[in-house]
């Protein structure tokens, strides 16, 4: 090899070298997330109304995943304004005011996140519809997510997210439970992957009441049912003592739902596949807070998702019948499309 061919060959090899590197240190700080692991869990107190300190035999818990105020455009690859997640933060503000739930349960609620211009939408919630307590366990901190994955200017950026529990109650004690992972997927996407979590909160009722917020896997079967089989350990420690409620997004359809109202081969056949809830009911012996009776007769009226087409339920409130009873429960709709989901809202009444 002659001189000049040689630099040529040697300078390109160098400009690969330095690309790859970059590359990789890119990814490092954009995979890398700003809190210390101190800070991933904490309990909250904010200028309001203080909590109640006389009990009442009944209370009432709302589940929502909010999917970051970004209405039916989450995940899709545009870039909302300022103004759009104003309104729908208002929308929600005004239906935890009409419906005045004791306790909140959230999934996919920013806490200052670039995909919603910054806000901490937990602050501002628990401002506006006056909750002086909540549990924030952070599942998503990440200093760079580029997603979705073109334009450029639509990637999430900076993502600080999570789940977080509402509550008009004193809390006691507050865990953030992180769930298995996927097992197959390549190191990139993983690098970048929020940590699917069980958020176990113990509140003060006039009696230890255990709320587990949760936020399963959405993309993969296998996955969801080894967090259950996770999640069943978690609920072992208090379903015999305590009240508790197992709340959340389970990503999952009821056992009795039939497959080929989905209208797909392919989805069909992941639904027959998928058997999360009934692994969870047999294993905890939990109650969903829906009589099966109701399903039957209303099926419809217990969809949570999409909120623009509601066609399914993947929106749960789980308790244990030894402990409390439910005594009103409904999907709210009130909030419109602020979320693609609709809440879930149940009333117990306490035991004994």
């Amino acid at each position: 090899m002659t001189a000049r061919p040689a630099r040529l060959f040697l300078t390109g090899v160098g400009l690969i070298l330095f690309l790859c590197g970059s590359f990789f240190i890119w990814t490092l700080w954009a995979s890398s997330g700003g809190l210390p692991a101190g800070s991933l869990a904490q309990v909250k107190r904010f200028p309001v109304a203080s909590s109640k300190d006389s009990f009442s035999e009944t209370f009432t818990v709302m589940t929502y995943n909010i999917g970051y105020l970004s209405g039916m455009s989450n995940n899709l690859p545009v870039r909302e304004s300022r103004g759009f997640f104003l309104r729908n933060l208002k929308t929600v503000a005004s239906l935890l005011q009409d419906v005045r739930p004791d306790f909140v349960g959230f999934q996919e609620i920013d806490f200052g996140a670039h995909r919603s211009y910054g806000m901490n939408q937990l602050d501002s919630l628990a401002l506006q519809a006056a909750y002086p307590q909540a549990a924030v366990a952070v599942n998503w901190d990440k200093n760079y997510v580029p997603y979705p994955y073109w334009p450029p200017k639509v990637h999430f950026g900076r993502v600080l997210s999570g789940q977080a529990v509402l509550s008009r109650y004193p809390i006691l004690s507050h865990e953030r439970v992180v769930l298995p992972r996927p097992e197959d997927s390549p190191a990139y996407y993983d690098a970048f992957y929020l940590d699917r979590l069980a958020e176990v909160v113990t509140v003060d009722v006039g009696r230890p009441l255990v709320l587990i917020n949760v936020h399963l896997e959405a993309y993969d079967t296998a996955t969801r049912v080894r967090q259950v089989k996770a999640l069943v350990r978690v609920c072992e420690k208090y379903v015999a003592d305590f009240p508790l409620l197992l709340i959340g997004d389970f990503n999952s359809l009821p056992p009795s739902f039939d497959p080929r109202k989905l209208g797909s081969a392919e989805f069909e056949a992941a639904a027959r596949r998928d058997s999360t809830i009934a692994l969870l009911l047999a294993q905890t012996g939990l109650k969903d807070a829906f009589p099966d009776s109701f399903y039957t007769a209303h099926e419809r009226e217990t969809y949570t998702f999409s909120s623009a087409a509601p066609q399914v339920k993947i929106d749960y409130v789980f308790y244990n019948a030894t402990k409390i009873e439910p005594v009103q429960w409904f999907v709210a709709t009130g909030a419109g499309q602020a979320s693609d989901h609709l809440p879930v809202v149940v009333r117990f009444k306490l035991k004994g």
